[in-house]
Formats: C-alpha cells, structure tokens, sequence
C-alpha cells in the first residue's frame, strides 16, 4: 500500500487533533504538536508506508511527539538559579514554620542508622541519590533502594502516630492525633 503524507495526514487529522487536544488541553499547544507531527509524517512517509498496521504507526509518532513536548516543557521549567530573581533570604525554612522539620528529624532519629542516613541526606540536606551513593561508597541502585526503603519506614511511623482518614484515591481527608 502506498502511503503519501497528504492522504495520511486527511485519513487521520481528526482523530490525532481530539488524541493530541485531550491529552494537552491547551489549543496552542495541541497546534504546534500537531505541526510537528505532520513534519514528522511527511519526512518518514516511506517508513509509514511500509508498516503494517499504519493507524497504529501513526499514533505511536503521535505519542512519542506528546512525549517529546513534556520533555521540552519540563526542562523549560526548570530553571537555574542564575536566570532568578533576587530574593531576600528566608529567615526560616518553610518546613521549620510549621515545625515539620523538627518533627521529622525526631522520627527520623527513631529509623537504623542506615536509613536515617539516607533520608537526611537526600530529603533533608538536598543530596542528590547520586550524590549520597559516592559520599557513601555504594551503587546508584543500592542508594535508591536505601531511599526508598527509608521513605517507607519513616512512612510507617507517620502512620503510627497518627490517625488518618483517607478517601478512595488514597488522599488524605483527614488527620487526628492520637
């Protein structure tokens, strides 16, 4: 079956506009990907042609095009903080306002030492899981699993001291002291 980019693109426009504008919500946005897409299309007609099921080719490239733009987006968020404002220094850190920080550092004494490490390097002092595995002289994954673990305790003793009401979707409605 041959497959041009013009026949392709009337086939499918629609249906790639509603996938695209649902999953973006915002009409620029959707417009530009669109754009982009069609690009795509038209520079690897030759390979669409010789799939098997093109539909589905097709929205694949889609897909990854959505992909590609919340990469983009996401690193256009993230700035470096060369490129923001002065500000005045925070004479407290947010968490430390509402006593967060001291009560999480209490429960976090309570964790193995090896996990009490982990959560106050990476979570308290802003080390990267990278960064902990080098200070500690272990993998990247073992650092990660020691993360992850470390969360989950300190997960189980929030839990503990506290009782919590949740909804259907595991959020959170309401908290009692106990």
């Amino acid at each position: 079956m041959q497959a041009t980019a013009i026949p392709l693109w009337d086939q499918f426009n629609t249906e790639l506009k509603k996938f695209i504008c649902r999953k973006i919500g915002h009409e620029d946005h959707c417009q530009d990907i669109l754009q982009e897409l069609y690009l795509k299309i038209f520079i690897n007609q030759g390979k669409i042609a010789k799939a098997q099921n093109i539909r589905a080719y097709i929205f694949q490239m889609a897909h990854n095009a959505l992909t590609d733009h919340h990469r983009r987006t996401a690193r256009k968020s993230t700035l470096s903080t060369d490129t923001l404002p002065e500000q005045e220094p925070a004479t407290e850190e947010p968490a430390q306002e509402y006593g967060l920080t001291g009560c999480l550092r209490s429960m976090i004494a309570t964790l193995p030492e090896i996990y009490s490490q982990a959560l106050i390097f990476t979570e308290l002092d802003g080390l990267t899981q990278k960064q902990f595995a080098d200070k500690m002289g272990i993998s990247l994954s073992g650092a990660k699993s020691r993360v992850q673990r470390a969360r989950e305790k300190l997960k189980e003793e929030i839990l503990k001291c506290c009782r919590y009401e949740f909804d259907k979707y595991g959020n959170i409605i309401s908290c009692c002291g106990s």
